[in-house]
């Protein structure tokens, strides 16, 4: 009864502060920022719902969850599973050409005759079950077993002796049906009624393709309990040649045998897959259905993991060629490891900057040295480091900080009358904040000689040149930039922009260094301190005063916030740099 009760407070008070917000505050709101405070409202409500949400639903989605994993087919998939895939729904391509004369007659067959001389006509004859067709005034030609070229001479030799001065033109005009059984390891073994001009290959796709222990390699056409052909679905598929173009006839029997010998590739080859082999065919016949070694291989780790009496024999080879001498056992596994190389780039102030391959362990100094070292005029103080999981941390670090302010906007409006509290400082932040992009910035001391931090591939480094500015920006009266003093402290600087605005937070101003540092500075004097903090400011650095905010939203928040805006205003002015230097 008391969860009863504190689920409809709860949701008595969003309804409650809904009504104040919309009623003060909800015109004056950017709209996207009014969206984002119903969306976080809701969101709320939502995640009251879960907190009682019951046992029965809860039950419901976990079985729906387990019966999808059920259906997941985590097999692996051997080389030439794909094949069947990808082949034309339709056995009888639309625009078949004229067959050729080796295509073998049988029951079904419809052929076009055409006269031409004394007596003019065209008509259609279809073979009957006994393999003939009967022609005015000649009768009866047996044409079943003969081929389209045999069956076409033989009827003009009929016709000419019947007719004087007449040619005859014999065309096929229809193919008939063929009924074939597809057995063995086939995906779904069965009788399948094709066309007259389907293979081996047609068969095996109307039967779903090869099963899970079936071979790719050897399937056999049987033909009156004799083999007449064999299929070797790599031969298409790696050396581009179909040997097995034999076509089907009504009764024929196409068997998938079982599956020999899988062996797997891994690693360093430039088709990984699990491959096929026939019995007395090496290991190396594998690496050649893969396309050979990757050029990344690292020769000096080479494995081949083979079961021996219920266990796992881990065997080193010393090189490659010795593939060549051992036989391929089922299950067998290759393993050449990958050397790790990053793709990297550095610009700015190096002698040759661009773009690098750099080893796995390489660091940042290695890159340096790579790309020639430093400039006279560079300034590796502010060099800027971006990586792409750093990005991706900060962006939902940068989310999440955005979720926590609109979090905080409610709390102050929930605890404030209505027109007591002025939002526009807290909506400015909130706008800013929004617009901040995913900064991928990782905060570096280069003149830190023991710094080892490893290079990660798409990494990019940019060493700036030497700044002799100080940029100021926020709630003074001249934003912009200033000359760098030595030895001047932060008040130097806010006086040289003229002094801070009305609306300024004195006591607490922001500092990004060149290298990537943010501190926040208190100008108010310290009680427990004989002498007010002195902060020193760097040459390339920022300045930024915020404004003053509602002292009731938590001072961790707008610090972060303050923070982010920050690193996003320091690599906009290292952008302009680079583009002003390339110029």
């Amino acid at each position: 009864m008391k969860k009863i009760y504190l689920s409809l407070l709860v949701s008595a008070t969003f309804f409650i502060a809904a009504q104040d917000l919309s009623n003060s505050y909800m015109q004056s709101l950017p709209e996207d920022i009014r969206q984002d405070v119903l969306k976080r409202m809701q969101e709320n409500k939502d995640m009251e719902k879960e907190v009682y949400r019951s046992t029965e639903t809860s039950s419901t989605i976990n079985k729906i969850d387990l019966d999808k994993d059920k259906d997941t087919d985590d097999e692996d998939k051997i080389f030439g599973s794909d094949f069947f895939d990808t082949m034309q729904t339709s056995f009888m391509p639309i625009n078949l050409p004229n067959l050729s004369d080796d295509y073998v007659l049988d029951f079904g067959d419809i052929l076009s005759i055409q006269l031409v001389g004394q007596n003019d006509s065209s008509k259609s004859y279809s073979l009957s079950r006994d393999g003939s067709i009967t022609i005015d005034d000649i009768g009866k030609i047996f044409l079943a077993g003969l081929n389209l070229g045999e069956a076409s001479e033989l009827i003009s030799v009929k016709i000419k002796q019947t007719y004087i001065g007449v040619d005859a033109y014999i065309t096929l005009e229809n193919i008939r049906d063929v009924s074939v059984l597809v057995s063995g390891d086939a995906y779904n073994p069965g009788v399948y009624t094709l066309n007259g001009n389907s293979n081996m290959l047609h068969a095996i796709y109307a039967a779903g393709g090869i099963g899970r222990h079936g071979s790719y390699r050897s399937i056999d056409l049987i033909r009156d309990d004799k083999i007449i052909s064999t299929l070797d679905i790599y031969d298409i598929l790696i050396n581009g040649r179909f040997g097995s173009k034999t076509r089907l006839q009504s009764g024929d029997i196409i068997f998938v045998k079982p599956r020999s010998n899988t062996i797997t590739l891994e690693g360093a080859f430039e088709r990984a897959s699990s491959f096929e082999l026939l019995e007395g065919q090496k290991l190396s016949d594998a690496i050649l259905y893969a396309s050979g070694v990757s050029s990344d291989a690292d020769y000096s780790n080479i494995y081949l993991y083979r079961l021996d009496n219920g266990k796992v024999r881990d065997i080193y080879i010393k090189d490659i060629s010795q593939f060549n001498t051992i036989d391929a056992l089922d299950l067998d596994r290759v393993f050449i490891r990958a050397h790790s190389f990053r793709d990297v780039s550095i610009s700015g102030a190096v002698l040759r900057p661009g773009s690098y391959k750099m080893l796995e362990g390489d660091n940042i100094f290695d890159l340096i040295e790579k790309a020639g070292g430093y400039t006279l005029n560079a300034f590796p103080e502010g060099a800027i480091y971006l990586n792409e999981e750093a990005k991706n941390i900060n962006a939902n670090a940068t989310l999440r900080l955005y979720n926590e302010f609109i979090d905080g906007l409610l709390e102050v409006v929930q605890k404030s009358s209505a027109g007591e509290t002025d939002l526009t400082s807290l909506i400015t932040i909130a706008s800013e904040l929004k617009d901040v992009k995913p900064n991928a910035r990782i905060v570096i001391d280069l003149k830190n000689e023991n710094l080892k931090t490893k290079i990660r591939d798409k990494d990019t480094l940019h060493i700036p040149e030497k700044s002799n500015n100080v940029f100021i920006f926020g709630e003074v009266l001249n934003e912009g930039s200033l000359i760098y003093k030595q030895g001047a402290n932060i008040d130097f600087y806010l006086k040289e922009a003229s002094g801070l605005k009305q609306t300024a937070d004195n006591n607490a101003i922001f500092i990004l260094y060149p290298n990537g540092r943010t501190k926040q500075v208190f100008r108010k004097r310290n009680l427990f301190a004989s002498q007010p903090e002195i902060t020193n400011v760097d040459p390339g650095s920022v300045i930024y005063v915020p404004r003053k905010i509602d002292d009731s939203l938590s001072s961790r928040i707008t610090a972060q916030a303050y923070a982010s805006i920050l690193g996003n205003i320091g690599l906009t002015l290292a952008s302009i740099s680079t583009i002003n230097n390339s110029q």
